[in-house]
């Protein structure tokens, strides 16, 4: 049963696909899916390497969170952020929007190693 409980959790940052899918203009959407999973991957690469180096709880140990918990919330931060950007951002052009994915998809790339640090 924990084991069912832990699965849900692991993938629960899923959820952003269809939101993401649905949420951006249809110009943009193959970007922003692009983006999402990209970043789910990222996010997983991060922690997983984390936890198999033997610091579930981050490198220098001042937090008692997991590195999962952590990876989920600062995603899910510029995931919403990147959301309410594509929407308000109807006549941008597919390179700009391309530009701004990827800009989001490093800021997440460091916030998150940042904060397996800690």
């Amino acid at each position: 049963r924990l084991y069912l409980v832990m699965s849900y959790y692991y993938w629960i940052d899923i959820i952003w696909v269809p939101i993401c899918y649905y949420g951006v203009h249809k110009k943009h959407r193959w970007w922003a899916l692009a983006f999402i999973i990209g970043s789910i991957f990222l996010t997983r690469i991060i922690t997983e390497t984390m936890i198999y180096i033997g610091y579930p709880h981050g490198i220098m140990g001042l937090s008692s969170s997991h590195v999962h918990t952590r990876g989920l919330f600062i995603s899910s931060f510029f995931y919403m952020i990147f959301v309410l950007i594509a929407h308000l951002s109807k006549k941008t052009e597919g390179i700009i929007f391309f530009a701004a994915a990827l800009s989001i998809f490093f800021m997440i790339f460091l916030v998150a190693s940042l904060s397996m640090l800690l």
